[in-house]
């Protein structure tokens, strides 16, 4: 994981030429090139967000704050304001006098967590299907799926799943359906964390995605709906199930 992660972003500039003596034009120079760094905070988020959704840490699990801050390589007070982003995107929970831990999925927060994400997709499904909306970022998503392979770490299935959905999001153009989207995102994120026990291969996400992504492209509303929430209940079926094995194992 790079802590340090940084963006070159290239200024615009407009072309310059300089006469020398014999009113040769000067060779132009490069453009200048302008470094935005990542703050040490959000680094560390992202870091801890990585860990939890590749599985690197147990539902519940406790985060010692000098343990993970020397993990990290930051000061404690860094740790504490890294962790309060995720808390904030209900990845953590802050327990009085105990710290930070995992947020643990119960069923009735699995159940809103999916309500309110059929609520979204669904209607993102209908818009697009309706305004014939464009979807090559779905498509690139589903075409990055198609590329993993089976041995491949979950964390390299997530990100590509996540893109296909946000990209239908999107597609319909509204900020507000995307700004909805993504006040869930994060738990939707542990929630994915948290199935990865119940796909064997990956390419069994990218057939599942190959026949979502069907029917939009063919503008076939009821059958992409039908498609969409058979997935979404599903997801949520299996991560019930997880929730249900775990409890009757620490029992």
């Amino acid at each position: 994981m790079c802590y340090g992660r940084i963006v070159e972003q290239y200024n615009t500039m407009t072309k310059r030429l300089d006469a020398t003596e014999g009113d040769e034009p000067r060779e132009q120079a490069p453009p200048e090139i302008e470094l935005k760094t990542v703050s040490t905070v959000e680094a560390a988020a992202d870091a801890l967000r990585q860990l939890i959704l590749d599985g690197g840490l147990e539902p519940g699990a406790r985060l010692k704050e000098t343990e993970f801050a020397e993990r990290l390589g930051v000061a404690r007070h860094t740790f504490r304001a890294a962790s309060q982003i995720l808390i904030g995107e209900g990845l953590l929970h802050r327990l009085p006098n105990r710290g930070v831990q995992l947020a643990v999925l119960d069923a009735d927060a699995i159940n809103d967590i999916f309500k309110l994400r059929a609520a979204l997709e669904l209607e993102a499904v209908r818009l697009v299907v309706l305004q014939e909306r464009p979807l090559d970022a779905a498509a690139r998503a589903v075409e990055r799926l198609n590329a993993i392979d089976d041995n491949a770490p979950w964390r390299s299935v997530v990100d590509p799943d996540m893109d296909f959905h946000r990209a239908i999001i999107d597609a319909t153009g509204s900020e507000r359906l995307s700004r909805s989207f993504a006040t869930v995102q994060s738990e939707i994120l542990l929630c994915m964390a948290q199935l990865r026990p119940h796909y064997n291969h990956p390419s069994e996400v990218a057939a599942e995605h190959r026949e979502l992504l069907e029917p939009l492209l063919h503008h076939r509303l009821q059958q992409a709906e039908e498609r969409f929430r058979v997935h979404l209940n599903d997801a949520a079926a299996n991560l019930s199930k997880a929730l249900k094995a775990q409890e009757e194992t620490i029992a």
